[in-house]
C-alpha cells in the first residue's frame, strides 16, 4: 500500500513539474506570412508558471513581431489584437523600429485559456494564454 501511494506521489510530481516546465515556455507559436505587402507576422505570449491567475489583476505581455520575407524588421505597421479571454491593454498596436509592439493581457475570472490573434495587412497569428 505504502509503494502505491509513492507511486502516485512520484506521478503527480511529474505531472505538475510537466505544467509548469512546458508553461514556463515562451515561443512565437504562430508565425505566418508573407502578406500581401510582403510582411511576416509573429506572436508571443510571455507569462511565469503555468499561467496567469483569474483574480482579475494579473498580467502576461504580449509581444508582437513583423518582419519582411528578409528578415528586416517593419517599422510603422499597424497591427490589431483580438483576445476570447481578459482584456487587452490595446487592441491595435504599432511596430517601432526593431519591427516589434508589446501589450498586455489582463485576466478575468473566468478560467480558460485565452487565444490572442494579432492581424497585420491580410494575415493573422494566434498565441495561447493559460488563465488558472
Amino acid at each position: 500500500m505504502k509503494q502505491k501511494m509513492n507511486i502516485k506521489r512520484f506521478l503527480i510530481g511529474i505531472l505538475i513539474a510537466s505544467g509548469i516546465f512546458i508553461g514556463c515556455q515562451a515561443v512565437v507559436e504562430d508565425l505566418t506570412g508573407p502578406s500581401s505587402l510582403g510582411n511576416v507576422l509573429g506572436i508571443q505570449g510571455l507569462f511565469g508558471g503555468a499561467g496567469i491567475q483569474n483574480d482579475g489583476v494579473s498580467q502576461a505581455t504580449i509581444r508582437v513581431e513583423v518582419f519582411t520575407v528578409d528578415l528586416v524588421p517593419v517599422l510603422g505597421a499597424a497591427v490589431t489584437l483580438t483576445t476570447t479571454l481578459g482584456t487587452l491593454g490595446a487592441a491595435a498596436l504599432t511596430t517601432d523600429a526593431s519591427g516589434t509592439a508589446t501589450t498586455t493581457l489582463t485576466s478575468g475570472a473566468i478560467v480558460g485559456t485565452a487565444y490572442i490573434t494579432a492581424t497585420v495587412d491580410n494575415v493573422s497569428a494566434t498565441t495561447a494564454v493559460p488563465i488558472i
